[in-house]
């Protein structure tokens, strides 16, 4: 019975030693891949997601409470419409108490990329009392590194597990060899996608300031050319008169590219907050086709509506869905001849609405469609560019549809003239 005893107390012994000895080695080989992949934890109160500034944006920025952000070591700063810069605190962000447009479109740009801190960047759209702004917060990064390791050397018998040891750690720096492989594999993968993306970015980046600055020119010039000749004197009334209408449409021209690119940088900004509502697609269209169709009679084009007594919801902002509708009938007005027809259909199908507006007009060439929702784009058949565009109104619809989680494409009704797809989601 001792013998027996023994011999079941040593299985005993041998089976957790080996229990133990697996329970180190496993230790062991996760300590490296901890090493590599650290887990990075934070103070619950400072984690990086819940820094978000579209949380504290008020009416007025003199009421926004910033206090928790303060008491983190963090900062805060005000940049309204006309990059003035507002410290909130004692830390200040900016090294400037006004910034000009490129200082302000490169810290927009690195937003994120430095290590030491948390960004993150709020606008607030002001309306009749209200004026808009950004509010930008920073907090200082804490970082924690945490590496779990649990083993038992007491209970390790090296000379009895030598093999086992051996063999493992052999397994272990395979699976290391080909765990580094795979990782650089996909972080130099990554990082060739990451460098592209910044390189394209780049080029929209000065693609979009070199059309603005070409598109600036013109107005800019004639304002400065009439007023030279107006300060020259002269003295014909007639042409005094002249000169000062060309002033005005011009310098109207060129607010309203500005005021286009600005709706254009607001809508792709990351805090922007669309502020969606139940609303009926179907009722809503048919308010503002009823406001259309009196100008479309004025300018002698026909028309043609489709858009069920059905009541369908989505999720929408009616003021920016609006913009939507206004620029594509008054793209299909602006560019059309007379009795050109101008249509709207709306359907719903599958959970989804369909809303396509189209016209029998000129249409757009197959080669340029995939760009006609770039900004600043315009097809130029006859050399000359519209006068009265900003060449954002598509680029702008394309945001607005995007943060109404839709999507839009460019398909004519049976490939005549131009026509638009829109599709939203009618699950509420």
């Amino acid at each position: 019975m001792a013998r027996k005893k023994k011999i079941s107390n040593t299985k005993k012994y041998l089976r957790v030693r080996f229990v133990s000895v697996i329970i180190a080695t496993f230790a062991l080989f996760l300590l490296p891949i901890l090493l590599i992949v650290i887990s990075q934890k934070t103070d619950p109160e400072h984690t990086p997601y819940k820094l978000n500034a579209g949380d504290y944006l008020k009416e007025s920025y003199d009421d926004i409470d910033v206090t928790d952000v303060l008491s983190r070591k963090g900062s805060a700063a005000i940049v309204d419409k006309n990059l003035n810069v507002k410290i909130l605190g004692k830390e200040a962000i900016f090294d400037n108490d006004k910034l000009t447009e490129k200082e302000w479109t490169e810290f927009l740009r690195l937003t994120g990329k430095e290590s030491d801190y948390y960004y993150d960047v709020a606008f607030y759209e002001g309306g009749e009392n209200s004026e808009s702004y950004w509010l930008v917060l920073r907090e200082p990064r804490a970082i924690l590194f945490v590496i779990l390791l649990s083993t038992n050397p007491k209970a390790i018998n090296y000379k009895e597990t030598s093999f086992l040891f051996v063999s493992f750690f052999a397994l272990y720096f395979i699976a290391l060899a080909v765990f580094i492989i795979l990782y650089s594999k996909k972080a130099a993968a990554e990082l060739n996608a990451m460098e592209k993306l910044k390189t394209e970015e780049e080029e929209k980046r000065m693609l979009l300031v070199s059309e603005l600055s070409h598109d600036l020119k013109t107005p800019l010039a004639s304002v400065q050319g009439y007023s030279e000749m107006l300060l020259n004197g002269v003295d014909d009334e007639e042409k005094k008169n002249d000169y000062l209408k060309m002033i005005h449409d011009n310098s109207v021209r060129a607010d309203g590219i500005l005021k286009a690119l600005f709706t254009y940088s607001k809508l792709g900004s990351s805090g922007y907050d669309p502020k969606l509502e139940k609303t009926d697609i179907c009722e809503f269209t048919r308010l503002i086709i009823a406001e259309y169709i009196p100008r479309f009679e004025d300018a002698k084009f026909k028309y043609e509506i489709d858009v069920p007594e059905d009541e369908i919801n989505v999720q929408m902002n009616a003021d920016l869905f609006r913009r939507v509708y206004d620029n594509l009938f008054e793209n299909s007005m602006k560019y059309n001849e007379e009795g050109t027809l101008i249509g709207i259909s709306l359907k719903k199908e599958n959970g989804r609405v369909y809303i396509r507006v189209f016209d029998d007009g000129k249409g757009i060439s197959k080669e340029n469609r995939e760009k006609i929702f770039e900004p600043f784009y315009r097809e130029n058949k006859t050399g000359e560019k519209n006068k009265n565009g900003s060449g954002l109104g598509l680029a702008i619809v394309k945001r607005i549809i995007e943060l109404h989680k839709g999507e839009i494409t460019y398909k004519p009704k049976d490939d005549k003239g131009c026509g638009y797809l829109i599709v939203l989601s009618a699950k509420i």
